[in-house]
């Protein structure tokens, strides 16, 4: 692995591990201290606030092109000033409205001092990293955040090519086409832990994908990180030649269009009984 990219990789493994690390040590203040203490709250919020921030840290770190990075000084000042001032952003409203926000300042609580010294702690490691570390780092599958204009341009050739006219598609929007399906998602899902969707995918030589959203964050990914599947925002799956397409929706269907329907038709000898 190149030092760029390895460096890149380094930072996205360290943003994702210390963020569930911080996420899981919220848990572990619900379990063991009592909320009637004190401190109780200004634990909780900080240990949130610290993995927010690596989250917010490690999106901006994917908005840089791995395919694209300059030389290793070059990237590592490009991350460590991700690290200095990256903000949460309200996410973009791809086709929908966006959904109530939350602010840790309801509740009164100043976290801003958690989040610096997370901030610090990330650098200091960046900055920190020899070569034989970076030489050590493992390889992690391609993710990239879209940018504003990449998601309205795909969104444009989505909504051309499969008749998308809102933030909901087929069943919960009228469409004419004739080769979509909706399923219901949970028997979907037991359907695809017997048939990898990922391997019929690769076998017609897709490696990566689009995610899209009708609110949020959007990515380029590698193919291994398919997982088509409702977040509380509607999903929209597909890859460059727009042939195929999965959307999961808010009412626990999941849509399936173009070869990919037939293949999974194919496959799942029982699928009419499980329409949506």
């Amino acid at each position: 692995m190149l030092a760029n990219l390895a460096l890149h990789t380094a930072a996205r493994h360290y943003c994702q591990t210390q963020s569930n690390y911080w996420y899981q040590h919220t848990t572990e203040i619900r379990q063991t201290i009592p909320r009637a203490q004190n401190n109780y709250q200004q634990m909780l919020l900080e240990s949130y606030a610290r993995s927010d921030i690596l989250t917010i840290i490690r999106t901006e770190i994917e908005r840089l092109d791995a395919d694209q990075l300059d030389n290793i000084e070059t990237t590592r000042d490009l991350i460590l000033q991700i690290g200095r001032v990256a903000q949460k952003t309200l996410p973009h409203p791809n086709m929908g409205q966006p959904p109530p926000q939350t602010s840790q300042a309801t509740f009164g609580i100043n976290v801003d001092d958690a989040v610096s010294n997370e901030r610090e702690t990330f650098c200091t490691y960046i900055q920190d990293l020899s070569d034989s570390q970076l030489q050590a780092v493992q390889p992690l599958p391609y993710q990239r955040v879209l940018s504003p204009d990449e998601s309205k341009t795909k969104w444009c050739q989505l909504r051309n090519r499969w008749q998308i006219t809102g933030p909901y598609w087929h069943p919960l929007h009228p469409c004419s086409l004739s080769n979509i399906t909706a399923f219901d998602t949970d028997a979907f899902e037991e359907f695809c832990r017997s048939c990898s969707l990922i391997d019929q995918l690769s076998a017609h030589g897709i490696t990566r994908i689009w995610e899209l959203r009708d609110y949020g964050i959007e990515y380029e990914q590698d193919i291994s990180l398919f997982d088509p599947a409702y977040t509380g925002y509607e999903g929209y799956w597909t890859s460059d030649k727009l042939d195929w397409i999965v959307y999961a929706s808010h009412e626990n269907s999941t849509t399936l269009g173009g070869w990919l329907l037939e293949e999974v038709k194919a496959q799942w000898s029982d699928w009419e009984q499980h329409t949506w």
